[in-house]
């Protein structure tokens, strides 16, 4: 069962994921249903299978949401928050909170790359993700802030 927690949470895509978890959990099914069956062992073991393979789907595509959820959120965190790992933005001492100002987003686009090898085929390249910034950030003027109960 670790096996497919941890080989699931490696897999690049959710349908590779959940492939995995499919026949993972399709073997374990049918080994435990085997092991457990006392008359009808080809049907009980068919059974486990069927069982063990939904499980397994439905883990491992869950699995594969959560950890892409996470590696989002970790990633979105990095991007916006380049002071804390120590790259300079070039605002540093500067309260922008003084201004009645903010500073817009930068737009990503995300792509994948495939795996392939390079190298004459020596040196293999993992089929990863990668984020590319399209514009840059803008200061945008923001409206005044109003007391309230004023017009």
């Amino acid at each position: 069962m670790c096996v497919f927690v941890f080989g699931s949470l490696g897999c690049s895509t959710v349908g590779k994921s959940t492939l995995l978890g499919v026949g993972s959990g399709a073997g374990l099914g049918a080994m435990s249903a085997a092991a457990l069956a006392s008359k009808n062992h080809q049907q009980v073991t068919l059974r486990g299978a069927g069982v063990g393979a939904l499980v397994g789907g439905l883990t491992g595509y869950l699995f594969h949401k959560l950890v892409e959820k996470k590696e989002t959120k970790v990633r979105r965190d990095t991007l916006f928050n380049l002071e804390s790992h120590g790259i300079s933005t070039g605002f540093d001492g500067v309260d922008l909170k003084k201004f009645n100002t903010f500073v817009t987003s930068p737009e990503l686009r995300e792509g994948y790359i495939e795996t392939h090898t390079v190298d004459d085929g020596r040196k293999l390249i993992q089929g990863h993700k990668t984020w590319t910034i399209i514009g840059n950030p803008q200061f945008n003027l923001a409206s005044p802030k109003r007391k309230r109960g004023s017009r």
